[in-house]
Order: structure tokens, then sequence, then C-alpha cells
């Protein structure tokens, strides 16, 4: 039996209702899902600037950091205060490792990995570096290197790099993955350790020249 559809006033209400329904049909199933794609990659470019923009900022500001750095570590007469404690390398990095571990969890960071590089000897001292990776948020980030600067014995932050990983809400701050090495002394335990490594006397040779 054939369908016959209104005529007139009522047919062209019919028509136009459903007309509507398929409109909001596609609005719903088509239309809103690409909006709502649209604005979730407008937000995501919005952070990845905001980042960009506060990456510069540290970057400019790592070669004046470098630079105190540099004349720093050419002081050969820190306070005694100032030197890890420890009768070897192995022992003062251990210190080290421990004390940036504490001040990474008080901070609110988490340490996924520490690294010994090698130590250098400079004038009688030795120094200590450690490279660590660390995750946290901006202001997280910005906590710990002020703690770390700020600590006792000294410590100096170099070769900061920061990346950064997809936020899990909008309204966060990207989570970062950042590593670093961290640099302090220790006093030199032996006349041997301390004298410079070319004028060390050769286990073969027993001293002799």
């Amino acid at each position: 039996m054939a369908l016959t559809l209104p005529e007139g006033p009522l047919g062209r209400a019919l028509a136009l209702g459903l007309t509507v329904l398929v409109l909001a049909a596609l609005w719903l199933w088509v239309g809103q899902p690409l909006v709502q794609a649209y604005a979730d990659r407008s937000d995501e470019l919005e952070q990845r600037s905001i980042l960009a923009s506060r990456m510069a900022e540290v970057a400019g500001s790592l070669p004046e950091l470098q630079r105190e750095l540099a004349a720093r570590s050419a002081v050969v007469t820190p306070a005694a205060n100032a030197t890890l404690k420890g009768a070897s390398d192995a022992l003062a990095g251990a210190a080290l490792q421990s004390v940036v571990e504490s001040m990474t969890n008080s901070a609110g960071g988490h340490l996924s990995s520490t690294d010994a590089l090698p130590a250098e000897q400079v004038g009688a001292y030795r120094r200590i570096a450690l490279r660590f990776t660390v995750d946290a948020r901006w202001p997280v980030l910005m906590r710990l290197v002020q703690m770390i600067e700020r600590a006792t014995p000294s410590m100096f932050v170099d070769d900061l790099q920061v990346r950064a990983r997809p936020a899990a809400a909008k309204t966060q701050e990207p989570p970062l993955t950042v590593s670093f090495t961290v640099l302090a002394f220790r006093a030199a335990t032996s006349d041997t350790e301390a004298a410079p490594a070319a004028q060390r006397p050769s286990p073969a040779s027993g001293g002799r020249p």
C-alpha cells in the first residue's frame, strides 16, 4: 500500500520538520566532531606557543648562566661548607645524588634517572658532575632550579634541556621531561689526587723520572 504524504500547509510543515531533523543529525554526527577537533587543535597550538615562548626565555638566559658557572668553577678556594663530603669521587657523587633527589621530591618532581659524569680536577678540588632527568611541570622546574642554586654545599646547574609532553587536560601546564647537569666540588684528599694528571708519577715507572 502506497504511502501518501499530506499536501498543503501540513505537507510543507512536515517537509520542513524532516529537513530540520536531517540537518540536526548531520550536525551531531559530522559538524560537532569537526568543531571540537578544531578547538582541541587550537588549544594544543596555543600551549605549544606558550611553551615555545618560555623555552626561548630559558635559552636566552643560558649563555649568561654558563658564563657565571665558568667564573665560579674557576675559583679554586671554595669555603669549607661549600664542598661535598666524601673521601672519594664516588662517595661525593652519592651524597650529591641524595641531596638532589631529596630536593626534587620536595619541589614536587619525579626523578627518573641519574648518570654520573667523569670528575675533573680544578686546582686542589675535584669537580663532581651528575646528569639528572626529571619529570615535572614548569613551576616545579623553576622551584627545583632555585633550590639547587641556593643549596649548601654549593651546586650549579648546567646544560639544561627541556622537552614537552602532551598535557592531560587543556587547563594544565604541559608536563616536561627535563635533563640537566648538577656540578659541585669536594676537596682532594691526597697530594697525588690533587696533582694535575700530567704531573702524577706513572705506575710503571714507580715515580722515577
